[in-house]
Parts: C-alpha cells; structure tokens; sequence
C-alpha cells in the first residue's frame, strides 16, 4: 500500500474509533442522568428533615436533611490577606518558570517560559544551562477552621470531607497591602519590579475558599455531636442555602444536569470530529448546491456539524424520554 493510502486508511480508522467513542460517551452521559436523578429522588424521600441546632441521637443511622448557618471562630491570616472568617481556605501558588518540552518523535529538546503550579527542576533538563528557574519563594497553603459549628453540631468533621471549593474575590480591603498588583484575581509579585510583562521568576498568588454561611446538608447522621463520622461511609451532598427537601432535590438534580449536558457537549465535539475524519478523504465528492452555496472541504465541515447537532439533540431528547 502507498504512503497516501496508508494515511488515509488511519484517517478513517481514526474517525470511526471517535465516532463510536462519542456515541458510547453520550449514551453513557443519558444513562448516568437518568440514574442519578432517580436515585436522588429516591435518597430524598427517605431523608428526614431536621432541627441541625437541636441534635439527636436518635437520628444516628438514618438519612437526614440538615439546614443551619456554618460559621468558624478562628482565623486564616497570611502574608498577603488580613484575617478571614472561611472554613477552609487553600492558596495557590504559580511561578514563571523554563518548562522543557519534547515532541513525540524528537530527540531535540524546546524551552518555554510557562506559569506552573510547583516548583519544576531545572536539573532534570537535558540543557539546563540558561534555563534555571529560581526557587520559589511562597509555598502552598491548605487551611482549615479547627473551630466551627454547623448549628448545634462540631462542623471539623463536615469540613473533612468538603473538596470542592470556590475562587475568593480579592478585593483591595481584604489585602494587608494596598499596594498589591491585582490581575485576573491573582496577586502578582514580580521578581524584577521594574518590569511591566511577565518574567522568569514572576509569581501569582489566589486562593479558593469554603465561605462561612447558610448551607443544607444531605448525609446520613453518624454521630449526634459532629453529624458524620471520624470515617464518613456515607455520601454527603452540600448546598448554599437554607433548603427544605423540595429545593434540594432541585438543586442536586441541577448539579446533575449541569454534569450531563458538559457530557454531551463533549460527545458531541468527538462526534464532530470523527465525522470529519471519515468524510475529509471523500471531500471531492460532497456538493450542496443548489440547497447551500457550497461544497469539497467546507461541505464536509457543514455535513459534520449538522450530523453532530442532530445526534445530541437526540441524545437531549432521550433523557427527557427516560
């Protein structure tokens, strides 16, 4: 087989292995939804809602429904921020550093300058000359409140299990600095004051947060004092607000959908794709005039799309159906 025809026949090879992979995905997407509402629903019928600053032992075991305002009375306070009252608090850190890259098939070695998390060892370079990074001069922080209450319960056990955190708006009152240069929410230090672009060594600053508040929790009560256990071996779901079970099955189905539908968008980008690996090679042939004024590549992008649209409509519609 030709050169030509060897790398057409891996085109198509390609476009098909996308094309089902995206079919796959987008069921799976459908499914999972359909899954996870259902079960949701199910867990709220069996919870209980609950008095949180009233706790009972005689909820120990049982789904519960818990709406109070969760507060923390100690501090975070760093070089950069004056004292915040959130539950948990990381900071991340960034430097701009030499990052060696390799393309697949190279022996050479390129180096660019990129914001990475962490410090990257310049040792390791197969050219470190002219390439050293400097040490990184603020580290990483993980926080959390060893003193907060979820109304009447110890709220350090709750905060044990909480993973997803959101981005702290940095204001100018809450830095100790008003001199702080501020950028896409970042602190920016500069390892060479005088200069206006980014530069090797340059470093920025943000953190992300659990905010002090009103939230509902759905969880099974494990302990009377501090609602979950030392090892929680339930799931727990956490929601800004004070809900009764109505609004928090909505709210959890939402977070579902909002799952579903970033599963769909994917697949459908896949789908895309694949379709246009499988169709590309036969560009010559595709003509949609008088309907459309075009044709060859650019009626292959136009069919691709159309075919990806349809199908995810169909996948959108189906998981209304079930």
């Amino acid at each position: 087989m030709k050169w030509g025809g060897l790398k057409k026949a891996q085109g198509v090879f390609g476009g098909g292995i996308l094309v089902v992979s995206a079919l796959v995905f987008m069921w799976s997407g459908v499914s999972s939804d359909v899954s996870t509402n259902g079960q949701l629903s199910d867990v709220v019928d069996q919870a209980i809602e609950i008095d949180a600053d009233r706790p009972d032992p005689n909820n120990n075991g049982k789904i519960v429904i818990a709406a109070a305002s969760w507060r923390a009375d100690d501090r975070f306070e760093d070089e950069f921020l004056k004292p915040i009252g959130e539950l948990l608090v990381r900071r991340r850190v960034e430097m701009l550093q030499w990052v060696e890259n390799q393309a697949e098939g190279s022996v050479a070695s390129t180096y660019s300058l990129e914001w990475v998390e962490g410090q990257v060892d310049f040792f390791t370079f197969r050219v470190p000359q002219g390439h050293e990074n400097p040490l990184m001069q603020v580290s990483p922080i993980n926080y959390r409140s060893e003193r907060s209450r979820f109304g009447g319960f110890d709220g350090s056990r709750l905060l044990g299990v909480i993973t997803k955190l959101e981005p702290l708006a940095l204001e100018p009152g809450l830095l100790k600095s008003s001199a702080a240069e501020i950028s896409d929410n970042k602190i920016v230090m500069r390892r060479n004051p005088e200069m206006q672009l980014p530069s090797l060594g340059d470093t920025r600053v943000w953190y992300e947060v659990l905010p002090s508040g009103d939230y509902t929790v759905l969880t099974v009560q494990e302990d009377e004092r501090s609602l979950v256990g030392a090892k929680p071996s339930s799931q727990l779901f956490v929601q800004h607000g004070l809900l009764d079970s109505n609004d928090l099955l909505q709210k959890l189905e939402g977070r579902a959908d909002s799952s579903f539908h970033g599963m769909l968008y994917l697949g459908g980008l896949l789908l895309f794709v694949g379709l246009m690996s499988l169709m590309m090679p036969h560009a010559a042939k595709f003509n949609l005039q008088p309907h459309l004024n075009v044709k060859g590549p650019l009626a292959v992008v136009v069919v691709s799309m159309g075919l990806s649209f349809a199908v995810s409509a169909l996948f959108f519609v189906l998981s209304f159906a079930n």
